[in-house]
């Protein structure tokens, strides 16, 4: 077997720190950009037209006396001009054989002498129609005057009503925006999450070619550089001769987050790697039946446990059909709260906390998916803290530790078991020379030490490794961190050793 030399190596760390930063610039400055808000609240507005927004009722004009004089002219007018023949215009004939007198005048038989009408007679019809015409049309236009008063009066009374509905329109309107604005963001959010994830990828690829190619031309350095030790963990996986095939365990470590503001949990990945070799060596599972996730997507997280409408995800496929399975779920990582409603969320890796009711995976949604699965039992292990705050900061800005409304199934279900690092104001805490979550390290350190040779002959009940657990978990934290945290159990299962274990 071929060895590097301590200066071969050192020479190589040196090449990676100069070559580092230089592939960082250029990756950065490629990196794909956070979306525009507002460009994306423009387009989903085209999609949610506003309501016509209903007009204040206008009141009618009252009628004037100009329409009913000029009726009365027009109409008087034209019947004066008209009435001719009525008042005794006409032609007078001559009688034969003699002809006739006609005011003075003689006319012979047979002659035509025109007669004027009656200029009384077409004077009071003119007058008389100008009169009937100017009474009709006031009378008309009272008439309808009044009848738009009435719809007026109508339309007053109406339209506060008519307003306030318009108002709940816009208000469900600007609501259902803002709810697609927050998805559609969060979508791209993720989408840049995944590219700049790529970038990094691609990065490391072309620096780890870049150091190989130095590494050959560049001759080595003069004085070696001494790598810098890690810690390797101080729990012993104890081996047993427990053997449990059928059951499905997800474990879950969210250490690292796509978005800056977010801290690390440095060791989540470590309690997940450790967690599934106790499940292995210790009690017996079949590594192909325990689901290992690191740095958990939205997506992930919704394809292992499904969604508020199908529970049947990735962990649902992999139970034994008509065959009893013990379900086992542990997660380590960030929590926050809904500081709105109190409502508790899992962080996925792609999270952003302060729209944490869009982006967070809910532990009511967790919890009612678990109840629906047919398990002989199930347990939950949860080294997260879902006040909001962490060992470096607050999650969500500008708020105090709430407290959380979590409804949980699990804990109604027949042989049901739930292990929490703290209470919800308080914040789960690291145990850094050990290099792992503190509730994490002590739950596995302490069995460890009950399963260290074999099968102990009395197993202790899960409210008795919880209290175990639990005093010791308060003690390092006032020490380490001047603070309480408190783990707590819960679940028809508390009071009978942990029902995953199945003893040959």
């Amino acid at each position: 077997m071929m060895t590097r030399s301590p200066r071969s190596f050192s020479f190589r760390c040196i090449l990676v720190a100069s070559v580092l930063p230089l592939g960082m610039v250029s990756a950065q400055s490629g990196a794909p950009q956070l979306p525009d808000r507002l460009a994306i609240r423009r387009q989903v507005e085209q999609g949610y037209p506003l309501p016509l927004e209903p007009r204040a009722p206008v009141r009618p004009s009252a009628p004037g006396k100009v329409g009913p004089v000029m009726a009365g002219i027009l109409v008087g007018g034209g019947a004066f001009i008209g009435s001719a023949t009525l008042c005794g215009k006409t032609t007078l004939v001559g009688e034969a054989p003699l002809g006739s007198v006609f005011d003075g005048r003689y006319v012979a038989p047979g002659e035509s002498v025109p007669v004027a009408a009656n200029a009384a007679c077409t004077a009071g019809i003119g007058a008389g129609a100008a009169l009937v015409s100017g009474w009709l049309t006031k009378r008309a236009r009272a008439g309808g005057y009044q009848r738009g008063l009435v719809r007026y009066e109508a339309e007053v009374a109406g339209f506060p009503a008519a307003r306030a509905a318009w108002e709940r329109a816009v208000a469900q309107r600007n609501a259902a925006v803002d709810s697609a604005v927050g998805v559609a963001v969060a979508a791209a959010e993720r989408e840049a999450a995944r590219q700049r994830e790529q970038q990094r990828q691609q990065f490391v690829v072309d620096s780890l070619r870049r150091v190989a190619a130095a590494t050959a031309a560049a001759p080595a350095p003069s004085a070696p550089v001494v790598a810098t030790p890690v810690v390797a963990t101080a729990i012993p996986v104890p081996k047993t001769r427990l053997v449990n095939p059928d059951a499905v365990a997800v474990v879950i470590g969210n250490a690292k987050y796509a978005r800056s503001e977010v801290p690390a949990v440095d060791f989540a990945g470590r309690d997940a790697e450790v967690m599934r070799q106790f499940l292995v060596e210790t009690f017996g599972f079949r590594e192909e039946n325990i689901i290992v996730e690191r740095d958990a997507t939205f997506t992930t997280l919704q394809r292992i446990f499904g969604t508020a409408g199908d529970f049947k995800g990735q962990l649902y496929n992999y139970m034994r059909p008509n065959r009893p399975t013990d379900v086992f779920v542990f997660y380590s990582g960030h929590g926050a709260p809904d500081p709105g409603t109190g409502t508790a969320y899992l962080v996925p890796s792609d999270a952003d906390p302060q729209a944490i009711r869009l982006t967070g995976y809910p532990v009511r949604q967790l919890y009612n998916n678990l109840a629906q699965l047919e398990a002989r039992s199930l347990t939950v292990v949860m080294d997260a803290c879902f006040s909001g705050l962490a060992d470096r900061g607050s999650l969500v800005r500008g708020i105090s530790p709430i407290t959380l409304r979590i409804e949980n199934p699990v804990l109604a279900a027949s042989n049901s078991l739930v292990l929490t690092a703290a209470q919800s104001t308080e914040v789960s805490g690291w145990y850094d020379a050990q290099q792992h979550g503190l509730f994490t390290y002590v739950l596995l350190n302490t069995l460890s030490q009950t399963f260290r040779d074999g099968l102990p002959s009395t197993l202790p009940t899960a409210r008795q490794l919880s209290e175990q657990v639990g005093d010791e978990v308060l003690r390092l934290s006032r020490r380490l961190r001047q603070r309480d945290q408190n783990p707590m159990v819960a679940g028809s299962a508390a009071d009978a050793p942990l029902p995953f274990i199945r003893v040959p």
